[in-house]
C-alpha cells in the first residue's frame, strides 16, 4: 500500500499541473491567433471587414505569487489591455474612414499582426528612410508598420548601439505616421548631441538595422491625464513625440475627443515644429494649438497664464522637454494653481 502524499506536496504538484493547462490554454491561443487575419480587410469580393482581435486573456487571482514581481503579471495585462483597446480604437476609426469613403482602398490598412517588438530582447529593424531637416536632427523612419509598433499611452521603445566602447541604450517615443509611401509607419525624432551614441545615430542610412527593444514604461499609467476636464500639454523641441502620443491617444478614442487640449509647442525657429501638420490635421474640436519660437516668440510666464483661464484651474498637465524646460513650465503652471503635472 502506497504511503499518501504529504498534503503540501500534494496542493504544489496540483498547482503545477493547474499551471502547465493554463501555459498550453494560452500557446493554443496564440496559434489560433497566429492563423487569423485581423484588422480592415477586403474580402475576395472586394467588401471591407472589420476583424477585431480578442482581448488578451486576464490571469486568474491565483497566477498572482504576491512576491513583488517587476513587472507582475497583473501590470503586463493591464498594459497589454490598453495596448488592446488602443488598436482596437484605430481600427474602428480606419473602418469608419474607409466605409464612408474618406480613405481611398489604396489606403486599406494591413492587417493586424501581433507585433515584432520584445519586451526582453533587442530586435533588428530596418531603416526605410532617413530625412535630415537640420544639420543637428534626424528622423528615422523604420521599415515597420503600426501593427509592428503596439505601444500604449506612455510607453516606449530602447534603443542600443553595440560601440567599440561597450554597448548604450536611449529611450525613444516612436511617431506613427504617413511615410512617403503613404504607409503609417514608426519615425524616430533624433536630436544629436555630442556623444557616441548620437554619432552611431546621426551616420544611420537606409537599409542599416536599428537595434531595440519594447514596449516598455518607467511612467504611472497617463491615461489619468484625461479624467481631468481640462488637459495642458507642453512639449519641446523632441520632446514633441510622446505629447504627440498622447494627442493621438485622445483622438482614437472617442470618450476623449471632445476634451478640451491646450496644447503647447515650443521650438528654436519655423523649421523645427515637428508635426504641426499632422497636429493640425487632426481635426479635434476643442484642440487648442500654440507653437512658440524662441528666435521670435519665446514662451514665458505672462504668455502661459494669458492661454489658460479659470476653467484651467483643475487642469492636469504633461510637459515634456529638456530639464530647464520642465522645471520652468512645471512652475508657471504650479503658480497658475495647476499642479497635477507629470513630466517625462
Amino acid at each position: 500500500m502506497s504511503k499518501p502524499l504529504n498534503p503540501a506536496v500534494e496542493a504544489l504538484m496540483q498547482e503545477i499541473a493547474r499551471a502547465k493547462l493554463r501555459a498550453e490554454e494560452r500557446r493554443q491561443q496564440k496559434l489560433e491567433q497566429s492563423r487569423q487575419q485581423y484588422g480592415v480587410i477586403q474580402t475576395d469580393s472586394g467588401q471591407i471587414k472589420l476583424q477585431l482581435p480578442p482581448p488578451p486573456t486576464k490571469p486568474s487571482p491565483d497566477e498572482c505569487c504576491n512576491s513583488g514581481c517587476t513587472p507582475c503579471i497583473m501590470d503586463t495585462y493591464s498594459s497589454q489591455l490598453h495596448a488592446y483597446e488602443e488598436n482596437v480604437a484605430r481600427l474602428r476609426q480606419q473602418y469608419q474612414q474607409q466605409i464612408s469613403g474618406e480613405l481611398p482602398s489604396c489606403h486599406l490598412a494591413e492587417p493586424l499582426s501581433f507585433g515584432l517588438l520584445d519586451p526582453l530582447k533587442f530586435t533588428g529593424v530596418r531603416v526605410m528612410h532617413v530625412d535630415t531637416p537640420t544639420n543637428d536632427m534626424r528622423i528615422l523612419v523604420l521599415e515597420a508598420t503600426a501593427a509592428d509598433f503596439v505601444l500604449a499611452l506612455g510607453e516606449h521603445v530602447q534603443i542600443r548601439a553595440d560601440l567599440k566602447d561597450g554597448p548604450l541604450t536611449r529611450p525613444f517615443t516612436p511617431v506613427m505616421i504617413p511615410a512617403h509611401d503613404g504607409t503609417v509607419r514608426p519615425h524616430i525624432f533624433v536630436r544629436l548631441y555630442a556623444n557616441p551614441l548620437s554619432s552611431h545615430l546621426g551616420r544611420l542610412q537606409a537599409g542599416d538595422r536599428l537595434k531595440l527593444r519594447g514596449p516598455l514604461r518607467t511612467h504611472e499609467n497617463l491615461t489619468w491625464l484625461f479624467s481631468a476636464p481640462v488637459c495642458v500639454l507642453a512639449a519641446a523641441g523632441t520632446g514633441i513625440a510622446p505629447i504627440f502620443q498622447a494627442l493621438e491617444f485622445a483622438r482614437l478614442n472617442s470618450s476623449y475627443q471632445t476634451r478640451r487640449i491646450v496644447l503647447v509647442q515650443c521650438a528654436r525657429n519655423a523649421s523645427e515644429q515637428w508635426l504641426e501638420r499632422n497636429i493640425r490635421d487632426m481635426q479635434m474640436p476643442r484642440l487648442e494649438y500654440h507653437v512658440f519660437l524662441s528666435n521670435t516668440h519665446r514662451l514665458t510666464d505672462e504668455k502661459l497664464r494669458q492661454l489658460l483661464d479659470e476653467e484651467c484651474a483643475d487642469a492636469r498637465a504633461l510637459i515634456c522637454g529638456p530639464g530647464t524646460f520642465n522645471v520652468d513650465v512645471s512652475s508657471w503652471l504650479a503658480g497658475i494653481g495647476i499642479r497635477d503635472v507629470q513630466c517625462l
